[in-house]
């Protein structure tokens, strides 16, 4: 063997090396896996953030509609208690007309 020169590799150790080479690819492998799914989560965050922020809004919007509906069907009960009240006191003003017809009838002669 020439000075200097390193022996030839054993055949274990061609298959050691062999093994650490495909080991190293799996794990760069796994880190780029592992960085893309990174990625990726972060990008589901953001978007889960832009569709809390989204649901929020709805939500505000479903109560002002409620609230609003709400006020709109209190001012159709509303109405429709006056108009029965109204009916009401028309119907006993008639009847007093009718009343005081009965008992003051008009006289002729007083003229």
């Amino acid at each position: 063997m020439p000075a200097g020169s390193s022996p030839a590799p054993h055949k274990s150790d061609r298959l050691i090396l062999y093994n650490l080479n495909i080991v190293h690819t799996k794990i760069k492998q796994l880190e780029e896996l592992v960085n893309g799914s990174i990625a990726l989560i972060k990008k589901l965050e953001d978007e889960n953030e832009v569709l809390k922020q989204q649901m929020q809004a709805l939500a505000a919007d479903r109560g002002k509609i409620l609230k609003n509906s709400a006020g709109v069907r209190e001012l159709a009960e509303f109405k429709s208690r006056i108009k029965k009240k109204l009916s009401r006191l028309a119907a006993r003003i008639d009847k007093a007309i009718t009343l005081q017809d009965t008992l003051f009838p008009e006289d002729s002669d007083a003229e």
